[in-house]
């Protein structure tokens, strides 16, 4: 059973794991060949019970899907949002 699935963009500060490693790798997804622009991780227990991360680099597209399947906000979608609430209240100020 899996759990904790995130996704985030790989330049984004706490990015899972192998953000560096961007450029000499493709999309982890097979047959894709893009350049990876995101990472996905989640959490599962092994049989032996210990649980691990699995991260993984994603293009956008399948990025998208990761996100769409597994119900998850995409990334620049809350940061857009934070910033348009704050100039909201900036400009209520005012």
């Amino acid at each position: 059973m899996a759990w904790g699935y995130r996704l985030e963009v790989m330049g984004a500060r706490g990015a899972v794991g192998r953000r560096g490693q961007g450029g000499d790798r493709g999309c982890s997804a097979s047959g894709c060949g893009d350049s990876p622009q995101y990472v996905s991780a989640y959490r599962y227990s092994r049989s032996n019970g210990t649980a691990v991360t699995a991260t993984r680099l994603l293009c956008t597209r399948h990025a998208r899907l990761f996100s769409m399947k597994y119900t998850l906000a995409w990334p620049g979608m809350l940061r857009r949002a934070r910033r348009q609430i704050a100039a909201v209240w900036s400009q209520l100020a005012a």
